[in-house]
């Protein structure tokens, strides 16, 4: 990450937001509830005439997502490992999205270089759907399997009990960190394919490997820690 974080950071200003030491003025309710946010903030991005750019700005409310998820942990979690997880995650990824912000200045800044970033529903679509699609069917079927095991996949939920999440902080934690760099993987692969800033290829090269050694982790930690079963 932090060769990430080099790659994006000429004319990078400012630094990380450290309120309550968490990086989010707000907590969200819930860890469901961060990712409804970031769903929902993506879709309602504008089009813009630069692939590039809305890879930038996707990835930025991913990191969003992640630096709110961590805060919560940091708030309300008991894990000492988890903690430390997400004490990392969220100094890194606040890191990140400002190093996300002065590429997206710089890249509103370029005049059209490429004729592929001409506006194209269709690449631009993909990169909406990387960074949204399956994510809340997933992080449901996480919270359901570790809630009352794989039968209760069959068993009707409402919304607000899937958000609800299974009453621990660190389960939730652990389970939807998975979707959430799940979807910044395939995000980041549909940069890899469809974009051509060189800066947000590497970044989005390294996102693989980073992102991906975390769902190890979290994975470790919920094979160590399974469910205790009423």
């Amino acid at each position: 990450m932090v060769l990430a974080l080099a790659l994006l950071a000429s004319g990078c200003q400012g630094s990380a937001d450290d309120t309550n030491g968490t990086g989010v003025s707000e907590l969200p309710p819930t860890m469901m509830a961060a990712l409804h946010t970031m769903v929902e903030r993506s879709r309602a991005l504008p089009l813009t005439d630069n692939l590039d750019l809305y890879f930038a700005l996707l990835l930025r409310e991913n990191h969003r997502a992640a630096v709110a998820m961590s805060a919560l942990e940091l708030n309300k979690g008991q894990d000492p490992a988890l903690r430390s997880a997400a004490e990392h995650i969220n100094h890194d990824h606040q890191q990140l999205i400002l190093s996300l912000e002065s590429a997206i200045r710089r890249l509103r800044a370029l005049p059209l270089a490429f004729p592929e970033h001409t506006m194209q529903s269709e690449r631009f679509g993909r990169l909406l759907d990387a960074a949204t699609s399956g994510l809340h069917p997933a992080a449901h079927r996480s919270i359901a399997r570790l809630d009352a095991g794989a039968d209760s996949l069959h068993a009707p939920s409402s919304p607000q009990q899937e958000d609800a999440g299974t009453g621990s902080t660190d389960r939730d934690f652990a389970a939807l960190l998975v979707p959430h760099h799940q979807n910044s993987i395939t995000l980041a692969r549909a940069e890899l394919e469809l974009g051509r800033d060189e800066a947000l290829q590497k970044v989005a090269y390294l996102i693989l490997q980073d992102q991906q050694r975390e769902i190890e982790q979290v994975q470790a930690w919920l094979r160590h820690h399974p469910e205790k079963r009423k």
